[in-house]
């Protein structure tokens, strides 16, 4: 009897060390699964019809200054990596300060939020989330009625404008004020919601700190979980603002590599699927990069932190959304090419980088390239 009861322990530990070395196989191989069908593919760009020489022609012209400040480009077509370069030290693995790109990727967690239910709607009025921990000032009617989709499009009517040096909401004030979050709630309003478009980096901040406030995590620990992992991008920092609570920028903080920035990309391409499953709702999609408010005195419009744009392809325009950073760093997307194009630089300040020059390597050389 008691031989046979030994046996049945030996078997039972047997079986158990069994199970467990299993489970962790099967663990290891998920988790390696998971990140090899992440891997990007890549060719030369003959096997798409590119003209590879256009792009060598850009590549020179960085190396030599005639185009200045570009620290990295990747194009993808077809969903496959045709081109990559980088510059001033970077390398493919380095991590790049995106600067207001990140606006577009607090545009897709607002978008996840709503889809989960922490945020309810587009018409959610933002200032129910902060007065119990705030007594805000100027509240009329007007401002109560702020909503998300307000801030989406900069159009709250709040006194804030980044492109405005006297705004009272203008960025440059952040570095002096004890609390940014109060910086902004505390403005006055100078125009009615929807008015106007007015460029307001502290709106943006205010839904990064809702969806904390929602989702009980850090933004950083949400946009792994909901949205970063799931399309393989497993390294990534945000700036984090140098006063208590310390909380992540959520108006253009995020810190990346220039192939993840293109993931990123390819998943907007892809309206919101990323191997089969929806990451994001294809309409949030949809509507975030369609035009949602005329921008004044720009050739473009906006949309959900998204630039609309048009470029110029073979004597014709040519319809693109673009997440578009500070130093000139870009994300755009050309749906009827099937293209994303990632660049990265540190001309941080200056209009002409962000602009004219970024607008000349999309049209001159990497539209340029394509037949």
């Amino acid at each position: 009897m008691q031989d046979h009861q030994h046996e049945m322990k030996i078997l039972e530990v047997k079986t158990y060390i069994f199970l467990s070395v299993a489970l962790l196989f099967l663990l290891i191989s998920s988790c390696t699964t998971e990140k090899k069908k992440f891997e990007w593919e890549t060719i030369s760009p003959k096997e798409l019809n590119i003209n590879q020489d256009i792009l060598n022609d850009l590549v020179q012209k960085i190396n030599d200054s005639t185009i200045h400040s570009v620290d990295g480009i990747v194009l993808v077509k077809d969903e496959k990596i045709i081109f990559e370069e980088y510059f001033n030290g970077f390398k493919k693995d380095s991590l790049h300060n995106t600067a207001s790109v990140g606006k577009s990727i607090t545009s897709a967690l607002v978008g996840i939020a709503i889809e989960k239910g922490q945020i309810p709607s587009l018409e959610t009025t933002v200032m129910d989330f902060f007065t119990d921990s705030y007594t805000i000032e100027h509240l009329n009617e007007e401002k109560w009625n702020i909503n998300v989709e307000h801030f989406l499009t900069m159009s709250s009517g709040l006194d804030c404008d980044d492109w405005d040096d006297n705004s009272l909401g203008n960025t440059k004030h952040f570095v002096d004020a004890k609390d940014d979050f109060a910086l902004t709630l505390n403005l006055p309003m100078t125009n009615k919601n929807r008015e106007r478009f007015a460029y307001c980096s502290g709106g943006a901040n205010l839904l990064g700190e809702i969806i904390r406030k929602q989702s009980s995590q850090t933004l950083k620990e949400f946009a792994d979980k909901e949205l970063f992992n799931k399309i393989g991008i497993y390294e990534n920092e945000w700036f984090i603002v140098p006063k208590e609570p310390y909380n992540e920028f959520a108006g253009g903080g995020n810190i990346l590599r220039p192939r993840d920035m293109a993931r990123f990309g390819l998943l907007y391409l892809n309206q919101g699927n990323w191997n089969g499953k929806q990451v994001i709702p294809s309409e949030w999609i949809e509507k975030s990069t369609s035009k949602q408010i005329e921008v004044p005195n720009e050739p473009a419009d906006y949309g959900y932190f998204w630039w609309i744009k048009s470029y110029q392809y073979q004597g014709q325009e040519i319809d693109a959304f673009e997440a578009s950073g500070n130093g000139g760093n870009k994300i755009t997307v050309i749906p009827e090419l099937d293209l994303v194009f990632v660049l990265t630089g540190s001309g941080y300040g200056s209009e002409y980088v962000e602009g004219k020059q970024a607008k000349k390597i999309i049209e001159n050389y990497i539209l340029k390239s394509i037949n």
